[in-house]
């Protein structure tokens, strides 16, 4: 009885010591999208990679950029890496035919974003939508909380 009575007290006290674990979070940035769960938890993201940020927060490419880089992957967290993604984007610019692409994976996919006809002030906005944890975690939606609506990234060219 007094052994059951001190491991009932030890086990809680025991929780309560062990270091917590800290919820991983980020806010969306200019080339950054957080597809984190409620509450921090799974911290899958998109990440535009190739636009230069201007101080104004802005995004912007040269008119030698042919394409930029738009990446979805899973968080680091142990196993959720190897989980299957599935990723779509579309360009959009006015004079310029939309194009679109799509692709799916383990871990994390990335996509060539083409950037036609570039012509100094020229706004390319980027559309995506991402799929995480083998089709169960649609990002944007109701439970990232950072991206419940589609936030589109914006690449003007530049000078």
């Amino acid at each position: 009885m007094r052994i059951g009575l001190l491991a009932g007290l030890a086990v809680p006290a025991l929780a309560l010591a062990w270091p917590a674990i800290p919820v991983a979070s980020a806010a969306n940035t200019p080339t950054f999208r957080d597809c984190s769960l409620v509450g921090g938890l799974d911290p899958d993201f998109v990440e535009l990679i190739g636009a230069k940020v201007t101080p104004e927060g802005t995004l912007t490419v040269s008119p030698k950029t042919t394409a930029l880089t738009l990446k979805a992957s899973e968080s680091s967290d142990p196993k959720d890496n190897e989980n299957h993604v599935t990723f779509s984007i579309s360009v959009t610019a006015p004079g310029v035919a939309t194009r679109a692409a799509s692709g799916e994976g383990t871990g994390e996919v990335e996509l060539q974003v083409p950037l036609r006809r570039r012509i100094v002030g020229r706004q390319y906005t980027i559309s995506w939508a991402a799929t995480f944890d083998n089709g169960g975690h649609a990002c944007p939606g109701e439970l990232t909380p950072e991206n419940t609506t589609s936030k589109p990234f914006v690449v003007t060219v530049a000078r």
